[in-house]
């Protein structure tokens, strides 16, 4: 056979691999999450699994609401009514923004308004720096689970032809997709309206009820007792990462904490771009492989585990629905053998591609079958993400928008890394809780986590511990 027949071969072959994804994958879609039976008024249905398990921990939590923040700031003449028939066409348009959640007959029952009319407040203000207080101040402020609304979209005015706009969202109807969708959907409704024309969106096919019913008959059958075999063995005998901090915790912790943005040099960005196209792999796996490789150069550990949230968005019918679709992951990895760093590199590689095919299994059902009981949220201390900018428009209408990253005073764990890119730059939003890290503890953490990504790059025949 010639080279030409093979590469012909090997292009057929791999379309023929294509298709059957493709076919998979819509057919998980068509097949798998039945459109439920709408009722003329409320629409009740037993919440999702994994929001009974947020459930369980926000009643052993005395910290504030867990909660998706996003601001956008607009430069021109706004239409303040026109935003609030836009926003309120978003939650026509998402059954969850029309929920609560509330325990009824010993079952956590979601309960979705047939129509509800949220307004949005406007606040004067004087000037931009008054944005910081406001977000401490709100993301303080609770949310009514059990009568709603799960959602809140203020309206800070700076001037007649400058605005803020903030969304809040309780991460028990919201993950980091939620907010490219919010604003999404926001600006097609206030542009439509602007020119007096329908919102160019497809109608959603499926809603949240509707998933949320095909994931408990997922994990009821075959699936969860595969999903549970797998990780009891994976964290069998795991210990939690320890922790570079430079501070001696105090009696009783807090969530106080601080959040830093580190921009990533234009030249270390482009180098492990080259390493993960050279590699076949992402930039979450070469982000994931520093952060492991600075932990263990830090601690001496040689089994270092780290928090990986997941999407469950792996279908198109979900991938446009304001929901929770993230669930938690522990990727953990074995540096006994002291691998050089490009070692350590395919060893993540293969092993978060095993972790995250059987990313579908909430923590709380898996802890019972852990002999340590407080074993999940030990090992959840320490965070890493890695996610492409929110794919969001610039302008609403005439307006131009400039996102913003509002910062809470709180955090939820010790430590947490996430990576953000484009395809121009990089820059990493490091969370930190400022009672077991000094401001310039995280400064020489992401010089050496910096410094590692080059070394992976240039000198991937280094080994990990040297």
């Amino acid at each position: 056979m010639t080279r030409a027949q093979l590469d012909r071969t090997d292009q057929a072959a791999r379309a023929r691999l294509e298709a059957a994804l493709m076919r998979r994958r819509r057919g998980a879609a068509a097949d798998g999450i039945r459109v439920l039976p709408r009722p003329a008024g409320e629409l009740r249905f037993r919440a999702a699994v994994t929001q009974e398990g947020m459930w369980e921990g926000l009643a052993d939590s005395a910290g504030p609401a867990p909660a998706i923040l996003a601001a956008v700031r607009l430069y021109g003449v706004l239409d303040v009514p026109l935003l609030e028939e836009a926003w309120n066409a978003v939650v026509a348009r998402h059954e969850t923004l029309r929920s609560s959640l509330r325990v009824e007959a010993g079952v956590l029952t979601q309960v979705v308004a047939p129509t509800l009319r949220l307004p949005v407040e406007v606040i004067e203000t004087a000037a931009p720096e008054d944005f910081a207080a406001f977000v401490w101040e709100e993301g303080d402020r609770p949310f009514d689970l059990e009568h709603g609304p799960l959602a809140r979209l203020k309206l800070l005015r700076l001037a007649d032809d400058d605005h803020i706009v903030f969304l809040m969202v309780h991460h028990i109807i919201g993950d980091a997709r939620t907010v490219e969708v919010v604003v999404r959907d926001l600006g097609a409704h206030y542009t439509a309206a602007q020119a007096g024309v329908p919102a160019p969106l497809e109608p959603l096919r499926v809603q949240f009820a509707d998933f949320a019913a095909w994931h408990r008959e997922r994990l009821d059958g075959p699936r969860g007792v595969e999903l549970i075999a797998y990780w009891t063995e994976r964290l069998a005998g795991a210990e939690p990462a320890v922790l570079p901090d430079d501070l001696e915790l105090p009696p009783v912790p807090s969530q106080r904490g601080a959040g830093v943005d580190v921009p990533m040099p234009d030249e270390l960005y482009a180098a492990i771009r080259r390493l993960a196209t050279e590699r076949a792999t992402t930039l979450y796996t070469v982000g994931l492989t520093a952060f492991t490789a600075l932990l263990a150069r830090r601690s001496g550990q040689r089994d270092i585990c780290v928090r990986a949230p997941i999407s469950f968005r792996d279908t198109s019918d979900v991938r446009d629905l304001v929901a929770d679709f993230s669930n938690d992951v522990i990727v953990r990895t074995d540096l006994s053998a002291d691998p050089t760093l490009g070692e350590l590199l395919e060893q993540i590689k293969a092993g978060t591609a095993a972790d995250f095919a059987r990313h579908d299994l909430p923590p709380h059902l898996l802890e019972p079958h852990l002999p340590d009981p407080g074993l999940l949220a030990r090992l959840f201390h320490v965070q890493f993400t890695a996610e492409e900018e929110f794919d969001t428009p610039d302008t609403l209408g005439d307006l131009r928008m400039e996102p913003l990253i509002p910062e809470r005073q709180h955090v939820l764990r010790p430590l947490n890394i996430r990576l953000r890119h484009d395809a121009e730059r990089a820059h990493c939003i490091v969370l930190y809780r400022t009672e077991q890290f000094t401001a310039g503890r995280i400064e020489e953490l992401m010089r050496e986590y910096h410094g590692l990504l080059a070394e992976m790059a240039h000198t991937p025949e280094h080994r990990v511990f040297g």
